[in-house]
């Protein structure tokens, strides 16, 4: 009983006098990070840190330590530094933000943008902060930057090849693609109801990008040719072998526009116009004018 209560005594004796313990590391001069690193591996905690703003040392740098090194101390007691400098300051969150505002945010607390990468993120909108290194909340010396990643909006993918293709097929592949569609009819010569074009045509697009898609009825165009100035007769031909049909109106007598006697026995006026382009057998109309004699 008595070699227990000895025992006990002198552990006690042990943990208050300064010949027992853990010996307290020497961390003065190093600077924040590294001094942590040393305590704690020495089985120490870093206790209340002091700045002293007016120390010509660089920024960071452990001035002094309480308890002093070489002293002995309990496992997981605090060692208190001063530190040369100001206090760091705590990194604003800029997720979100446009590249000026979050260099306005740092500028604020003292801090600078760090580097300054792109990537593309379909969550954060194309321009915005999508990440940020140290992350919101860290202490960071005065002066140091902040590295960002700013959003390049969601990344581009392949098009599918639908021209030719059924409408209804073409639907499904660009909707299963991530775009929205749009269907708009014209007339053409290809198979009714397969797709002649789309807008935008190119190789990849944004997912979420409204895709017209122009499906053929089925009709085919043809382009007017110019007949103005030419007999009645042969304007006709032409039209007729332009898969047109013709309608011929001769005016006989006094012309009331000038402009157009010098037409006489040709055709002087032509409805639709000459490059207008129509559906195969549309009728055409011209006039030609025949003075009375």
């Amino acid at each position: 009983m008595k070699r227990i209560l000895i025992s006990a005594l002198i552990i006690c004796a042990c943990l208050t006098l300064a010949g027992c313990g853990t010996a307290i590391p020497d961390v003065t001069g190093m600077k924040v990070a590294e001094s942590t690193t040393t305590i704690e591996s020495a089985g120490f905690s870093v206790g209340q840190l002091t700045y002293d703003e007016t120390s010509a040392e660089a920024t960071g740098t452990v001035l002094a330590q309480t308890p002093e090194a070489g002293k002995r101390g309990k496992s997981g007691s605090p060692i208190d530094l001063i530190i040369a400098g100001p206090p760091p300051v705590a990194v604003p969150d800029l997720l979100g933000m446009k590249k000026g505002e979050a260099e306005a945010a740092l500028t604020k607390v003292g801090l600078i943008v760090g580097d300054v990468t792109e990537s593309y993120d379909a969550s954060v909108s194309a321009g915005n902060v999508a990440s940020q290194t140290p992350e919101p909340g860290a202490m960071l010396d005065l002066g140091l930057g902040v590295a960002i990643v700013v959003s390049k909006g969601p990344e581009p993918v392949a098009v599918p090849a639908v021209v030719g293709k059924p409408e209804a097929e073409a639907r499904t592949l660009l909707e299963s693609a991530g775009f929205k569609v749009k269907v708009e009819q014209q007339d053409d010569a290809a198979e009714k109801g397969t797709v002649i074009s789309i807008d935008p045509d190119d190789a990849t697009a944004v997912p979420g990008t409204t895709v017209v898609v122009k499906v053929s009825t089925g009709v085919a165009l043809v382009k007017v040719p110019k007949v103005t100035g030419m007999y009645p007769d042969d304007a006709a031909a032409k039209l007729r072998a332009a898969g047109l049909t013709v309608k011929e109106v001769s005016i006989h007598g006094p012309l009331d526009d000038d402009a157009f006697k010098e037409f006489i026995g040709q055709v002087y006026r032509q409805t639709p116009k000459a490059g207008s382009l129509v559906p195969r057998g549309t009728l055409v109309e011209i006039r030609s004018w025949w003075e009375a004699g």
